[in-house]
């Protein structure tokens, strides 16, 4: 039980760059259209990298630790999406020579990454609540 909910930590540091991906920058200020555009998509896509590759922290984790669930596992069976993310995950968090990296490219360019990565992220959600009792905990913290 001590190491799912050891990985279960790292779900929830990636699900709570999830709840800020979307997030606008600069909306206190007034700089005209264009001009605050670029540094919103910038952020907006620092933000998506560091999700990405917090998922896939939970992916190794999940794959170490010999888990099994069906959605989740119907999931990694897609080894292209699988072994992208992986490379995305190294652009994203180990120092690369080109601004836009071949390695992160790669995931992006994959035709349905972004649905994939959606259901995954939300198939470990389904699965970390039905192997922990977190509802339980939480009503007896609110109890």
């Amino acid at each position: 039980m001590e190491k799912l909910v050891s990985l279960h930590k790292y779900w929830i540091n990636a699900d709570a760059v999830k709840q800020v991906v979307s997030t606008q920058v600069g909306e206190d200020s007034n700089p005209p259209d264009g001009i605050r555009k670029l540094p919103e998509m910038y952020s907006s896509f620092a933000r998506l990298s560091v999700l990405y590759g917090l998922i896939f922290v939970v992916v190794e984790g999940y794959k170490e630790l010999n888990f099994t669930n069906e959605r989740v596992d119907s999931l990694l069976a897609k080894e292209d999406f699988v072994d992208a993310l992986r490379l995305f995950r190294n652009a994203t968090f180990h120092y690369q020579k080109q601004a836009i990296p071949e390695k992160a490219m790669k995931f992006l360019e994959l035709k349905e990454s972004e649905s994939w990565i959606r259901e995954l992220h939300l198939s470990f959600k389904l699965f970390f609540e039905e192997a922990l009792p977190i509802y339980e905990m939480m009503e007896k913290l609110n109890a």
